[in-house]
């Protein structure tokens, strides 16, 4: 019996032992290693556990950025930086050179697990998909986000910009001017595009019924839902543990109340999009003929017609989820930025309006500002030089993707002269590049003209907010579409004013961008007749 004993402690304390070693001792020692033999060519950092999250939340707190830290590194030798994630190690290149390699050798990684939302949401779409599996995919959604077809979703987007904006006039004519959610205005307007671009139907009448009887639409709970799964990690010390040692596998076993909570939310999502999904389905089945070019039913038509169809009901609604999400979120933090900025250089934003007005009046005889945007076509958005260069700044200074989405190597390889293991997180940080002053005069002034006569070669791999190689944004061009529509609707309708009562904190969640967002104003503008 006491032999026994002995044994089960020894056991305990090597199991102990083991988690020390892997959790403290092996990454340090690694660390410690790779700045030994680099150099100043490396930065690193140690946090136990939490790793590089650690410095992200020092930084909001000390200086309402998360990533004030990478700003204020810039060296001029320094091509990576290594942290431990966890038990991981993960190298984050920032020399373009090294950048290049990693982007255009796909093959040789694999798409590392997420957040309980991210993974649970999109685990079967083009996000996680690799080899022919994302081949096809990509395939399959590029006939759809090619430059040439993507043009075609211009009308819907001004009518959408219309809708949205002329409820904000209403509201204007009882006030002199009104607080503004910079982000969350441009959502409505991104939000819409993306659902009736995809299920050829407005988002207005999908909700979804949460546990307590409430209902709210299915784009708001959407990302809340995803907001609310990253910030879990970082007040839930059990659930980010277990997410640290089991990834994805994390909430399988002694799921947390948080976790589990979340959990029903994103249930109830797929739920309600699988109702749409199979509504569709058997209309289409008696006829599919029917088909329109929405994403939905060129989904559904492939998998009705075609016998060897690898399309299922599960990539389509997670092919959806990560299409809304992107292209809620992403785009219109980058529009909603683009406004903030606006507000605080009013010259920029005179010379921005003055652009769109002498555009748009060259081939029109309307002088109301409302039916010159109601005559906006894509060649006028083609030669907004000075908006385009306002979206391309504002992402540089704010890009809601501050990295490429973290990678795991699958064998062991060398990115130039920095080795990695097998089972080593690679990434690469965009915003380091962006914020650095040998590649950027006075990097952190907001300054459009800086793009105005640059061609997008000269900065392939010092810019890239829609990431880059074979698997860059699929959505980049109508991203950039709907930012400059919207911009122009904006201007055209409202003065935009800054809010300075609003504390500017720039944090790191699921993206990166304004922890509140309620930073302007609209004013009405008076309309020519």
């Amino acid at each position: 019996m006491i032999l026994v004993s002995y044994i089960a402690l020894g056991a305990i304390v090597l199991l102990i032992a083991i988690f020390i070693y892997n959790l403290i001792l092996y990454p340090q020692i690694r660390l410690n290693l790779m700045k030994q033999k680099h150099g100043d060519k490396i930065k690193t950092f140690f946090h136990i556990g939490e790793g590089i999250f650690k410095e992200y939340y020092t930084n909001l707190t000390q200086k309402k950025d998360s990533v004030a830290f990478i700003r204020g590194i810039h060296q001029k030798n320094i091509k990576a930086l290594a942290y431990n994630l966890g038990t991981r190690i993960c190298l984050n290149f920032v020399d373009p050179e090294l950048v290049k390699q990693v982007h255009q050798n796909p093959e040789a990684f694999r798409k590392n697990d997420a957040s309980l939302a991210i993974t649970f949401l999109f685990g079967n779409s083009i996000l996680f998909a690799k080899g022919k599996s994302w081949q096809r995919q990509r395939q399959f959604l590029g006939k759809s986000f090619h430059f040439e077809e993507i043009k075609n979703y211009l009308p819907l987007i001004k009518e959408i910009c219309d809708k949205v904006f002329e409820r904000v006039s209403e509201k204007l004519t009882q006030n002199d001017q009104l607080e503004i959610n910079a982000v969350k205005i441009c959502e409505q307007v991104t939000s819409e595009v993306v659902f009736r671009a995809f299920f050829g139907s407005t988002t207005q009448n999908l909700v979804i019924t949460r546990q307590d009887g409430s209902q709210i639409p299915i784009a708001d709970e959407l990302i809340q839902a995803i907001m609310n799964s990253f910030q879990l990690l970082k007040k839930d010390k059990i659930a980010l543990f277990k997410y640290l040692i089991f990834g994805r596998n994390s909430t399988k076993f002694l799921r947390t109340q948080g976790e589990q909570s979340i959990l029903n939310r994103l249930i109830a999502i797929k739920e309600s999009c699988l109702q749409v999904v199979q509504q569709r389905k058997n209309q289409l089945q008696n006829d599919p003929t029917q088909a329109k070019k929405n994403f939905l039913d060129q989904y559904l038509y492939d998998m009705i017609t075609n016998k060897q169809s690898e399309v299922n009901n599960e990539e389509i609604i997670d092919n959806f989820l990560g299409l809304f999400f992107a292209g809620t979120d992403t785009t219109g933090n980058m529009t909603g930025v683009a406004l903030y900025y606006l507000s605080r250089y009013p010259d920029i934003q005179k010379q921005a309006r003055e652009e769109v007005i002498q555009i748009l009046s060259q081939n029109s005889n309307k002088r109301n500002h409302s039916e010159l945007f109601s005559q906006l076509t894509f060649e006028n958005l083609q030669n907004m030089n000075l908006i385009n260069s306002i979206l391309k700044e504002s992402l540089r200074l704010i890009p809601p993707a501050i990295e490429v989405f973290p990678r795991v190597a699958i064998h062991n390889m060398k990115i130039g002269e920095f080795q990695i293991k097998k089972g080593d997180l690679v990434s690469t940080y965009f915003i380091y590049n962006q914020s650095n002053p040998e590649l950027y005069q006075d990097p952190e002034i907001f300054n459009p003209q800086r793009w105005m006569n640059v061609k997008d070669s000269q900065n392939n791999f010092n810019f890239t907010p829609f990431s880059l190689g074979p698997r860059n944004c699929i959505g980049q061009h109508l991203a950039m579409i709907e930012g400059k529509c919207m911009l122009a609707c904006i201007l055209l309708n409202f003065d935009i004013l800054p809010n300075y009562q609003q504390e500017v904190v720039k944090e790191l969640r699921v993206i990166y961008g304004f922890q509140k967002d309620n930073l302007i104003y609209f004013k009405q503008r008076k309309q020519n007749n």
